[in-house]
């Protein structure tokens, strides 16, 4: 890149910390590509009227607790209605204009989307504002829904060929996209001692570690899931993270000590690389952010209750590859784990294997090297 190529703006959108995530990774692996090169992260709800892009958020985290079978059909809806291609159409006309005047300022050399709706935003900017600039869009699920897709795109980054298949029917020819993986943080794919984290997190390196997220948002039922899994019959330790859910960090907390296997009860944390490299098994929800990340620590994943739409679909893309096991009750989450940790058994092992394999830690620093040669190519054409 020449000097005046050297700011790359990337836009994101906060319905789940993974869009972000998966930003930041990118944009951290273009700086150490070229430390020349600037980067600035910007929100898509920056762009609402303030009220509007709160209320669209409280009312997304309320659908996934209250009523996700709604979602999914909403989800569904949008892949396959006509309407819904109409109706995104007027949403980008409303408000591309305000992120317009934003992008002018800037003036970046490319531009990078990891959620659909900026990509639609950016798209209708390139299609009826004269916008001349590279666009990227990163999809940080194992699926991609069809309001990701644009013509208008320069370049399409996905988690596995079979996106770059869908995608080549939607319209998107191949060499407009690369199967590189969902970007996550380059500490994911560092190489780790694991009794050196257990001894610096003071837990004892027998025994088996089973590592329990996404209760921050109150989705996953953790106390209850404990509770049960306290039966099991193996040498197994929870480490609880509750993000920053004060209450259910209390809750369980309180209930830790009346169980008879040791739980570790975490709040928010900045170590969940560590966490996951010192782990046997993760018990979660399916986003994809952190199906990368247990991917690329080599890390077997339990996924509970996947809420229909994405997750429904990132849980199949899983669970048919054999990364992971799909459990829709508590007590299935028993008995999976009472399987896998079963002394005669070698599912674990397989399923370890499996995901060592499927790992994709460099995506990051594939995608950023891409970003830059396609914008030096973009260019010298335009």
């Amino acid at each position: 890149m020449t000097t005046e190529q050297k700011k790359i703006l990337f836009i994101s959108a906060p319905v789940g910390a993974g869009h972000v995530r998966a930003a930041q990774a990118v944009a951290n692996a273009l700086q150490e590509v070229d430390p020349a090169i600037r980067t600035q992260q910007a929100n898509v709800f920056d762009f609402f009227h303030p009220s509007l892009g709160q209320g669209i958020l409280k009312l997304y985290l309320k659908l996934l607790a209250t009523f996700p079978q709604a979602y999914g059909t909403m989800y569904g809806w949008g892949n396959d209605s006509s309407l819904a291609l109409f109706g995104r159409r007027q949403v980008s006309r409303y408000l591309a204009k305000k992120m317009q005047r934003y992008i002018l300022n800037y003036n970046p050399s490319a531009i990078v989307c990891t959620h659909a709706t900026p990509a639609g935003l950016i798209a209708y900017l390139h299609r009826h504002s004269g916008l001349q600039v590279p666009t990227f869009a990163i999809v940080t699920d194992f699926v991609v829904h069809r309001l990701w897709v644009y013509p208008e795109i320069s370049r399409y980054y996905v988690a596995d060929e079979t996106l770059r298949d869908f995608l080549d029917q939607q319209g998107i020819a191949s060499e407009r996209s690369r199967a590189f993986g969902i970007p996550v943080d380059a500490s994911f794919s560092m190489n780790v001692t694991r009794n050196a984290i257990l001894q610096r997190l003071n837990l004892p390196t027998d025994g088996k570690n089973i590592l329990i997220m996404g209760g921050g948002a109150g989705i996953l039922p953790m106390a209850e899931i404990l509770i049960a899994c306290d039966r099991l019959d193996a040498p197994v330790r929870f480490i609880a993270v509750t993000g920053n859910n004060h209450k259910l960090y209390n809750e369980l907390s309180a209930l830790a000590k009346r169980l008879a296997h040791p739980v570790r009860i975490l709040g928010f944390v900045n170590n969940v690389h560590e966490l996951m490299s010192c782990a046997d098994i993760l018990l979660s929800k399916p986003g994809g952010m952190t199906s990368a990340e247990a991917l690329a620590c080599g890390l077997p994943m339990i996924i509970f209750q996947p809420i229909p739409g994405q997750e429904e679909a990132n849980t199949r893309f899983l669970v048919e590859r054999n990364y992971a096991l799909r459990a829709d009750t508590i007590e299935s989450v028993k008995m999976n784990l009472q399987r896998l940790l079963s002394a005669s058994s070698q599912e674990l092992e397989n399923l370890r294997c499996n995901v060592a394999k499927a790992g994709k830690g460099l995506a990051a620093k594939d995608i950023a090297q891409n970003i830059i040669l396609t914008t030096r190519n973009w260019k010298a054409n335009s």
